[in-house]
């Protein structure tokens, strides 16, 4: 019974961990991109702003995917687990 419950908490940890990068990456991704549209798009963009709104555009898009994506790494590298531990046995 422990050892069930020690692996639900990995897990849940190990999920939790993929969702902050997905949102991370999709908030990075956003600020990027939103700056080099305003350069290429606006005569005279105002940086700070475009920044902060392409932070917030790629968080809530990332946040979208962010969970079943991280469900998804999960299974992947579960199973991986698994391989592994029936080729040792």
């Amino acid at each position: 019974m422990l050892n069930i419950l020690r692996q639900i908490i990995r897990w849940s940890f190990i999920w939790l961990c993929f969702v902050l990068i997905i949102c991370l990456a999709g908030a990075l991704i956003g600020v990027v991109t939103h700056l080099l549209f305003g350069l290429i798009f606006i005569d005279t963009p105002d940086y700070g702003h475009q920044a902060a709104f392409g932070f917030s555009n790629g968080l809530r898009y990332g946040g979208v995917w962010a969970g079943g994506l991280a469900i998804v790494f999960c299974v992947i590298c579960a199973r991986k687990e698994y391989l592994q531990a029936q080729v040792k046995s």
